[in-house]
């Protein structure tokens, strides 16, 4: 099946932040500042965290639901998981930022919410859910590797199985 190539809205930037915080170079100190702020976070992260995951997990429920349009079910499964992908790092869960974006990718080249679909995104969250209670911080070592590398793979499994179908 061939697909219609779609033409990219262009949007003019708005300059009305450069205009109120200036432009040109930063003042070097403010950068070490705020480099500093984000390396010394302790902020627990369960909280914000367990609200996105609990946002995702409502989408997971939701996304068989054929009475909502596809494209309202899509974005009620990305929006948290962009959420969990923006603020992973700054609380130190790379693990979980790595992760997120392998599904943020994910969700973007599927055309349809199949049941298989929709079961990768429940088992991502099961595992998501799993490392922030953990207290997972960073890269996860090895089982992060193990983790990245099965849901790679399950999205690998997908296309194979949705391509076989065509």
């Amino acid at each position: 099946m061939e697909r219609k190539q779609e033409k990219a809205n262009v949007y003019k930037a708005n300059r009305m932040l450069q205009q109120k915080v200036g432009s040109g170079p930063l003042d070097e100190r403010a950068v070490q500042r705020s480099q500093k702020a984000i390396d010394e976070n302790d902020v627990d992260f369960t909280p914000l965290g367990m609200r996105f995951l609990d946002l995702l997990e409502a989408a997971v429920k939701q996304a068989g639901d054929e009475s909502i349009d596809m494209k309202t079910r899509k974005q009620a499964l990305t929006s948290p998981v962009m959420e969990l992908k923006a603020n992973a790092a700054i609380f130190h869960y790379s693990l979980i930022g790595n992760l997120a974006n392998i599904m943020l990718s994910f969700l973007e080249s599927i055309e349809e919410l199949d049941k298989d679909a929709v079961s990768i995104v429940g088992a991502h969250n099961t595992t998501l859910h799993a490392i922030v209670m953990k207290k997972m911080k960073g890269d996860g070592g090895k089982y992060g590797d193990i983790l990245t590398g099965e849901l790679k793979d399950a999205c690998a499994r997908y296309y194979a199985k949705k391509k076989k179908k065509k």
